[in-house]
């Protein structure tokens, strides 16, 4: 489909969001939701833009961002050794795994107490809660590439004499990329998720922080300002995730 046909067709599918948004605001609708105590978009639109000059706004989302990448290259590298670690032996499978499902299901949020007093500093408590936020996904689906390699593939290898080094960087790793980065996908927005959490309970500044202290001051505009400006930088962080992707399996789109 013509790609300037989609583009307005979601374009306009934007303006019609906003359009029921305002109408919604400035009729006091208030059944089934309270619509009426929410900022109209024009508001939202003027606060924005106020913002956006101001430098304060741009050190809270620079905050945010220094501690997802953070959290996120911490993570990769380790959760990555200990899914091929868990996928490829079994004394892993037995010894690691068990423990790491018991803390797989606990809310990032529910870390925060334990965070703050394992780490001397309220920085390195937001910066390990992201650190879980993007560990599990990776780990999972590092697990999952792992154990799904073409067992073709590994027949061939091994008949050719490859060393575990070579079966490791040769088969393994490079056909659980899609996997891996699939779990990196997903664990920086998990890891979002839970910054946010954490700053809006112990952080002094970033985006998290912002959002949940304008609401407390009753600026309303200002926290949805602040989400729109969480959904803005996790879109970036998925765009450039989705680059670095097809950069890495651009030799499978030239096979």
């Amino acid at each position: 489909m013509n790609s300037g046909i989609r583009w307005i067709r979601k374009t306009t599918a934007f303006l019609i969001f906003l359009a029921i948004w305002h109408a919604l605001v400035t009729n006091n609708v208030m059944v089934p939701l309270m619509f009426g105590n929410l900022p109209s978009p024009v508001d939202v639109g003027k606060t924005l833009i106020k913002a956006l000059g101001e430098t304060t706004f741009y050190y809270h989302i620079a905050a945010s961002f220094v501690r997802i990448f953070i959290g996120s290259t911490l993570a990769l590298p380790l959760a990555v050794l200990l899914g091929i670690l868990i996928g490829r032996t079994a004394w892993a499978e037995d010894f690691i795994l068990p423990i790491l499902d018991s803390l797989r299901p606990i809310p990032q949020i529910s870390w925060i107490p334990v965070a703050i007093l394992l780490f001397p500093s309220v920085e390195g408590s937001i910066i390990f809660i992201t650190f879980l936020g993007a560990f599990f996904p990776i780990l999972v689906n590092t697990i999952a590439g792992i154990r799904e390699v073409n067992p073709s593939y590994i027949l061939a290898a091994r008949s050719m004499g490859a060393t575990k080094w070579q079966m490791l960087t040769k088969i393994y790793l490079p056909d659980a990329i899609p996997n891996i980065l699939t779990g990196f996908s997903v664990g920086v927005g998990i890891s979002w998720m839970s910054v946010i959490a954490a700053e809006m309970i112990s952080g002094k500044y970033g985006i998290g922080y912002y959002t949940w202290t304008s609401y407390t001051l009753m600026a309303y505009s200002e926290t949805i300002v602040g989400m729109i400006t969480i959904g803005v930088m996790g879109i970036l962080c998925f765009t450039f995730i989705q680059r670095v992707e097809k950069y890495l399996l651009r030799w499978r789109l030239e096979g």
